[in-house]
Parts: structure tokens; C-alpha cells; sequence
């Protein structure tokens, strides 16, 4: 369509139409089952639920329905932590009521694929591994980068692995790869781990002085790691 001109009585007849056809989709009785179960991938998690014991006070997963829950419950879980942030989304609502049904403490932090993280949220995350009830099960959607990064930062904050090490924890055998949007999350890493060589300053310390969110995200990616 040519600059400024307007759209035709049959293309604002369809884009109407659609819209009503949305409305009408997310007011029926079966949307909150097809956005649960097919837009977020639930169906897909439950056949592969990617869940690991990284030590006896972590498992990981990706977004664990009520029967994973309950397996995890059984297996001595106290509380879980999910990487999605936003509590009233419709799959935290439902993580929420089963949380509650089976006695699991459930917190809420937001990190998001593809964007680094702020200073404060990397330390709360951080604080919410060493506070909250143990075992501990972390989350994310798939499992995969953002529960990657998060057990990476466990094995080498909380259980003093070697960075290298740790971050064997964003693998392709956990669905993480490392190129794309998803890859950001090493440019983290691969600043601090080249301030850690040159000082040996701890993690924590590196966020609260140096860590930069917007100037890592603007910088040219590292080529090796």
C-alpha cells in the first residue's frame, strides 16, 4: 500500500474480523487449556521435563506441571524457584495452586531469553539460592538458558566450582545453544571469568562494581570460550 493511503473497506472488514475472532477465541471455555498446554509448550515439557539433580540442595527442570511437582515433592523438594518472573501469568497461576497443594515453597524471580539480567537481579538470585528451603528446584520455560545460567552461577557462587566447570551447565544435552538470542548469557560469563583471571575478584563482587548490562549487550560477541 502506497504511503499514506488508507485501507480499503475489505482489508479493515478482514483485520475486524480477525479481531473478533481473537476476542472470541480467549472468552471460550477451552483457550486457557490450548494457552497452557500448546502456546506455552506444556504438552511438549511433559513428554520431555528435562529435570537433573545438580547436587543434593538443586534439581533443575523446565516448568514442571502438578505431576512433576508432586515427583519432585517426593523426592524431598521444599521449595522451587522459577526463573519466569510475572506470578499472575496463566502457567505461574497453575504452579502456584499446586505449589500450595503440596506444601512447596514457591518464589518468583524474572529473567528473560535473550536480554541480560540487572546487577540486582543476578544478586537476588543468588540470596534466594542460599535462603530458601532445600532441596531447591530452579526453573525456567524449557530448561535450557536461563536455568542453565542460574545452575552455572550456583556451581561456581554457592558450590565454589571452577567457572569453566560450572558452566557446563549450559550444554546443548540440556537444550541450551549457544548461539542466537539465547547466547547472550555468555557474554556474562565471559567478561567475568576475564576479570576473575586478571584479579581474582569473586562474582558477587564483579556485579555490584563492573558488571554493565547495556554496554555487554552492545558489545561484539567473544569468539572463543
Amino acid at each position: 500500500m502506497a504511503q499514506g493511503a488508507t485501507a480499503t473497506p475489505g482489508k479493515r472488514l478482514e483485520r475486524l474480523d480477525v479481531d473478533r475472532l481473537r476476542r472470541k477465541a480467549k472468552a471460550a471455555w477451552w483457550w486457557p487449556t490450548y494457552r497452557y498446554w500448546v502456546a506455552d509448550h506444556a504438552l511438549l515439557r511433559a513428554l520431555i521435563p528435562n529435570f537433573y539433580k545438580v547436587d543434593d540442595d538443586l534439581y533443575r527442570s523446565n516448568h514442571p506441571g502438578h505431576r512433576r511437582l508432586k515427583q519432585a515433592r517426593q523426592l524431598g523438594v521444599q521449595s522451587v524457584l522459577s526463573l519466569r518472573g510475572a506470578p499472575d501469568a496463566l502457567p505461574n497461576r497453575r504452579e502456584r495452586a499446586a505449589c500450595a497443594e503440596l506444601g512447596l515453597e514457591l518464589r518468583f524471580i524474572g529473567l528473560r531469553t535473550g536480554k541480560l539480567p540487572q546487577p540486582e537481579t543476578l544478586l537476588e538470585l543468588l540470596a534466594l539460592f542460599r535462603e530458601m528451603p532445600k532441596p531447591i528446584l530452579v526453573h525456567c520455560k524449557s530448561g535450557a538458558d536461563r536455568t542453565g545460567l542460574a545452575v552455572t552461577l550456583y556451581r561456581h557462587v554457592i558450590m565454589g566450582e571452577p567457572l569453566a566447570v560450572a558452566r557446563q551447565s549450559l550444554h546443548w544435552s540440556y537444550g541450551h545453544l549457544s548461539f542466537g538470542r539465547a547466547g547472550v548469557v555468555h557474554r556474562i560469563l565471559d567478561a567475568y571469568a576475564q576479570a576473575h583471571d586478571r584479579s581474582g575478584v569473586s562474582f558477587e563482587q564483579w556485579v555490584r562494581d563492573s558488571y554493565d548490562p547495556v554496554a555487554l549487550a552492545s558489545a561484539a560477541p567473544t569468539a572463543d570460550r
